[in-house]
């Protein structure tokens, strides 16, 4: 079987890429693309999905035994999920990739912890970059909903929704500082581009 064809992340068209080309442009969104960071991210895609797939149906009182085998297999494709998404993250990716991306890194962070594989700053990195996306995701989905309510009766809604929308407004800026404290204290070399900078209340 030849290889699944490559799909452009911005707008679902499939692209028939160039022999021995890293960049291209969808021919018909116009995005850029990084093809090392697109591929990166589809290996570290398939990688953990398989690693998932094993943890998913370990019987869990065997998971973390000594040599247990499967459990040693869905480490190592964890590892390699994770090694393929830090390269990812050196450009921008699609905002569902991005999203998809910061749930994966902090799924495997959590398990790789659980074996004293990692260190408990870069696990505290990605739940903190979770956190932040999950509110505002939040955020998002009460401003949707404020739009759409009307009347009276959904007077009570909309000042909870909006009373809601202000606790997280408030708890941003925090997180934000959090996670710049993070990084410093990481040291990174380059400092994943994992952050949605185009959100806006």
């Amino acid at each position: 079987m030849g290889e699944p064809p490559f799909i452009c992340p911005y707008c679902d068209v499939e692209l028939h890429l160039p022999d021995n080309v890293w960049y291209y442009t969808c021919n018909h969104c116009g995005k850029h693309l990084d093809l090392r960071s697109q591929f990166a991210f589809l290996r570290g895609l398939d990688d953990f999905t398989e690693g998932q797939d094993i943890v998913d149906n370990m019987n869990p009182k065997k998971r973390r035994k000594p040599f247990n085998v499967l459990d040693q297999t869905a480490m190592n494709l964890f590892r390699r999920a994770y090694s393929s998404f830090q390269v990812a993250f050196q450009v921008n990716l699609a905002e569902s990739q991005r999203s998809l991306g910061v749930e994966m890194m902090t799924s495997m962070s959590q398990e790789f912890l659980k074996r004293n594989m990692i260190s408990s700053l870069e696990v505290n990195y990605w739940n903190t970059l979770m956190v932040e996306q999950t509110a505002q995701n939040e955020y998002d989905r009460l401003k949707e909903k404020l739009k759409k309510i009307a009347g009276t009766l959904g007077f009570l809604k909309r000042r909870r929704w909006t009373s809601r929308q202000k606790q997280l407004l408030k708890s941003l800026p925090q997180i934000d500082r959090k996670i710049k404290e993070l990084e410093a204290q990481i040291e990174f070399i380059d400092v994943p581009k994992a952050r949605n900078n185009n959100w806006k209340p």
